[in-house]
């Protein structure tokens, strides 16, 4: 009974890390893309700077500097995003490193039960021996 209550223990832990590995996937590609995005965003904001010798009118100037600011902004919200993710990922590693200790007592555990129940079996078999050839 105990040994199929160790196999349910077992197969729970690998249903939570195949969930957490799927999660963890997720946010690895997520950060992937947040990278490029802020890639892109300073791109944009050196290509969109004042370039010395260029006469610009005041309205042009307020709305590359709004621009600016609006790209500036942005970077700062995927560079937020960026560490929040990897404190996800961080998190989910360990979460991953747990259910495989877990996983490792749950095995270990078994494998006495069942060097145990060989024992016990084989000291019967002995026993039943002993008793015959008396």
């Amino acid at each position: 009974m105990k040994k199929k209550r160790y196999d349910l223990l077992l197969l729970l832990k690998k249903i939570k890390k195949g969930k957490f590995t799927s999660i963890l996937s997720a946010l690895n590609s997520e950060k992937s893309k947040i990278d490029n995005v802020n890639d892109s965003l300073k791109k944009m904001l050196s290509s969109s700077s004042f370039s010395e010798g260029e006469v610009f009118s005041s309205a042009s100037m307020q709305q590359i500097s709004n621009f600016r600011k609006n790209i500036a902004e942005k970077m700062e919200i995927s560079r937020n995003r960026k560490n929040h993710l990897s404190k996800e990922i961080k998190n989910n590693l360990n979460q991953i490193n747990i259910i495989n200790k877990q996983k490792d007592v749950i095995e270990n555990k078994k494998r006495q039960i069942t060097t145990f129940e060989n024992n016990i079996r084989d000291l019967k078999n002995d026993l039943n021996f002993k008793r015959k050839t008396l």
